[in-house]
């Protein structure tokens, strides 16, 4: 009989309860649109393209606190990695770059929709997967000088070929028919060392009424770091009063770790448009940049060097 009481409370509850779920589901007919009236995220996605496309804004590039585009990339492209090579031969010249931990060579690089060179150095003792690759010099381009950055980051190698295997990064130039800006940075680590410079510049101006002419330049300089402690054996020669040569960049010892010394850094942009007709469009863009940099190599340690005329002879 107690199970009989229950049953029936069961099935007047349910009884009770159903003329009511026809007017939750009308109320909830009457909700028309959901509004997100803050965020935290700030969408650069392109949502319907077929491929995960990041869109970096002129805006993006240009609060960021590095000099390089490259350093600006990487701290907005979390698969896009690129450092500094103090001792490994070339790769101190031309940073490898790369994208989705593949080879610098296996990431694309455009500029205006155009396929970029490769930089005239093949990594050797840049490290692990650089090594054997030769990807094209992305901070040869200056930075004052985008209008956005495009980054799929995706394999696109059915389109492109191989070397877009990690992806591809499309840098826009500006092309703004008026305006000019001016940057000045300048920083330095905190030991004092490393102090850096940069000067940066852009203008825009019409190419007759249905064109444009935009042009950038850039200057910087940088001071070497060192964070070194002298070599043992470089120090068991020194004690010994054998002559034993000292870095310039640190503080006396054989071998110095850091940054390389970057002088006469300049970058120059040109891009130019003009539409002669609903089809047709005239177009040039260039980009010119030359450097000097000085850095550290291996010390050589005489005593496992065997001479230059074991056998007291001249070589003429």
């Amino acid at each position: 009989m107690f199970r009989t009481k229950i049953g029936s409370l069961a099935i007047s509850l349910s009884l009770l309860t159903l003329p009511v779920i026809p007017s939750f589901i009308a109320a909830a007919d009457e909700i028309e649109e959901v509004v997100a009236v803050g965020t935290r995220r700030d969408a650069r996605s392109v949502g319907d393209s077929p491929a995960p496309v990041d869109v970096i804004s002129g805006s993006d590039i240009k609060n960021q606190g590095a000099v390089d585009v490259d350093y600006m990339i990487r701290t907005l492209v979390p698969s896009f990695n690129v450092n500094t090579q103090p001792i490994s031969d070339a790769a101190t010249l031309i940073r490898p770059a790369n994208l989705r931990g593949l080879p610098p060579d296996n990431m694309l690089v455009l500029l205006n929709g155009k396929r970029r060179h490769r930089g005239s150095v093949i990594s050797f003792l840049g490290g692990g997967i650089a090594d054997g690759a030769q990807g094209p010099d992305i901070s040869a381009i200056p930075s004052i000088a985008l209008k956005k950055v495009e980054v799929l980051r995706d394999g696109a190698a059915a389109q492109y070929g191989s070397d877009a295997i990690a992806g591809i990064l499309n840098f826009v130039l500006n092309d703004s028919a008026e305006g000019t800006r001016l940057e000045i940075k300048q920083g330095e680590y905190s030991d004092g060392d490393g102090e850096t410079w940069r000067i940066a510049a852009n203008a825009g101006m019409p190419f007759t009424d249905d064109g444009y002419a935009n042009f950038s330049m850039e200057i910087q300089e940088q001071d070497p770091t060192a964070r070194s402690a002298q070599r043992g054996d470089a120090a068991s020669l020194k004690a010994a009063g054998v002559p034993v040569w000292e870095h310039p960049f640190g503080n006396g010892e054989a071998q110095v770790w850091g940054s390389p010394k970057v002088s006469d850094d300049y970058k120059f942009t040109a891009n130019i448009g003009l539409d002669l007709d609903d089809s047709k469009k005239f177009y040039l863009f260039s980009n010119y940049a030359e450097k000097n940099v000085l850095g550290g190599f291996f010390f050589r340690n005489p005593n496992n060097r065997t001479g230059v005329y074991d056998d007291g002879s001249d070589i003429s």
